[in-house]
């Protein structure tokens, strides 16, 4: 392609096959939805742009996500969560425990996480080392181990 552009550039035809670098946008297009312009006291214009979609088609539109309308779990429904998690997590996985309390695996995560993934996360984010430095600590506190 470039070659091409070459060759007729030298024959004196040379036509631009890239994308201009102008700043001002192409304002040939015009919006398809109905606007509404008023003016305002200080001498500006409000634009206002009005729906495609009809207001009554709208309110008869079923909703985006199936689970949007889910009810939320109440305070003991989230303690037995966690009690279950905690008695055994092998068996009460996250999916096993999202499908008997209708919510999502990522909210089963957060409220009810297992045993080990929440002293780690509590360890971490108490010390104020990096991930390198943490990291260092473990491997010398393994080589002290084996001494």
């Amino acid at each position: 392609m470039f070659r091409h552009a070459i060759r007729n550039a030298a024959a004196g035809t040379a036509r631009r096959s890239y994308a201009t670098k102008s700043k001002t946008t192409n304002l040939t297009t015009t919006p398809r939805v109905p606007i509404t312009e008023t003016a305002l006291s200080d001498g500006s214009i409000f634009v206002t742009r009005e729906s495609p979609v009809a207001p009554k088609v709208q309110a008869t539109a079923p909703p985006l996500r199936a689970n949007a309308n889910k009810p939320q779990l109440t305070a003991e429904q989230i303690n037995e969560m966690r009690q279950l998690r905690q008695q055994d997590p092998a068996t009460w996985t996250r999916k096993k425990l999202a499908d008997k309390f209708g919510c999502s695996e990522l909210f089963v995560s957060i409220s009810a996480p297992t045993v080990k993934r929440a002293v780690k996360v509590e360890l971490e984010a108490s010390s104020k080392a990096g991930y390198r430095r943490q990291l260092i600590r473990k491997n010398r506190e393994r080589r002290r181990e084996l001494w």
